[in-house]
């Protein structure tokens, strides 16, 4: 996150960003060429939502300290989870998954507590929704690389 900070103040976002995939296209090309094709759609789709985890996360880092910034990424482990349920079915209640739900609340908890840090809801901005936008964005792109 401080380095992405560095690279944000350096460059636009978008830039940071396209540097960011460009340097991943090149580093996982040879792999590419080896992936079956039954699985080209589910990380065309995973890969989308990863992108856009690292895009929210150079668009956060403009305004937004990094440490504000990997605090509200921890998000991800409610939004794969809640993902897994949605799409999958799966059954996600207090009696099938207790530990997920544990974890769900001491993740919002804590998170809840560094972000608002008793100051309430009036210094939330748009850099908090781009923060919480990349824990989407990586969240959904996990759930799909596992069902690879």
């Amino acid at each position: 996150f401080p380095l992405g900070r560095i690279m944000n103040e350096a460059l636009p976002a978008s830039a940071t960003t396209a540097g960011r995939m460009l340097l991943a296209t090149v580093a996982l090309f040879p792999f590419l060429l080896q992936l079956k094709p039954e699985l080209r759609k589910t990380a065309v789709l995973g890969g989308s939502f990863c992108a856009l985890g690292y895009l929210s996360q150079s668009i956060a880092l403009v305004d937004t300290p990094a440490a504000t910034v990997a605090f509200l990424g921890a998000l991800v482990v409610i939004i794969t989870p809640t993902t897994s349920a949605l799409i999958d079915k799966v059954p996600m209640g207090w009696k099938d998954a207790p530990q997920t739900w544990l974890s769900a609340i001491l993740c919002l908890a804590g998170v809840g507590a560094l972000e608002l840090g008793g100051s309430g809801l009036g210094d939330v901005g748009w850099g908090d929704f781009w923060s919480a936008m990349q824990a989407v964005g990586f969240g959904v792109g996990f759930f799909f690389t596992e069902r690879m």
